[in-house]
């Protein structure tokens, strides 16, 4: 007998009767967790995204102009991208903890999650979700630049739109990594 089952992201999955009788299901999920992953997951988007756009001004600013990207990969020119790249892993690194150890504590008020799945230590299952996360993002945003050089080729901007997107990389890559490794913390291996 399959029935359904609201995964802690809002999905539906199909489980079978023996499997959920065992423990091994996925929690539904509330309005109120999902809420609070929304709302603190823009909120740190947005901080970040002024905050590393702020930084990146500074950065930037004694420059006419500067390159998104260059054309080599052993070029030692500061870019905007080769920035990017590193403010959005470190960033994600960063944020990806502390959000693992802040919203489990939160998801135990929400009784949304299993103690099971909230008690998860960080070693190895934090590390692992946040490194996995941390390296997608990584690589979204080196395979961006890439794109962007092969068919644009060299873009010269101004510092402060260098400064934007830099902002704006960073403001994704908080947004992302904040709502990835919340929900991660209420699903299943």
């Amino acid at each position: 007998m399959l029935l359904k089952n609201l995964t802690f992201d809002g999905t539906i999955r199909l489980e079978s009767q023996d499997r959920l009788s065992k423990g091994s299901y996925m929690v539904p999920t509330s309005d109120q967790a999902n809420d609070f992953i929304q709302k603190n997951a823009l909120s740190s988007g947005v901080t970040n995204a002024v905050i590393n756009g702020v930084i990146g001004w500074f950065m930037f600013r004694g420059k006419d102009t500067l390159p998104l990207t260059v054309d080599t990969i052993s070029g030692h020119e500061k870019t905007v991208f080769s920035t990017g790249v590193m403010t959005a892993f470190i960033l994600s690194l960063i944020l990806g903890m502390i959000a693992f150890f802040t919203f489990r504590q939160k998801a135990k008020d929400f009784h949304v999650a299993s103690p099971e799945l909230l008690e998860r230590p960080f070693f190895f299952f934090g590390v692992r979700t946040v490194l996995f996360y941390a390296l997608f993002v990584f690589g979204t945003v080196a395979l961006a630049a890439l794109f962007l050089q092969k068919f644009l080729g060299t873009i010269l901007v101004t510092p402060i739109i260098g400064a934007i997107i830099l902002g704006i990389i960073a403001g994704i890559a908080s947004w992302f990594i904040n709502a990835a490794v919340m929900k991660a913390i209420g699903r299943t291996e």
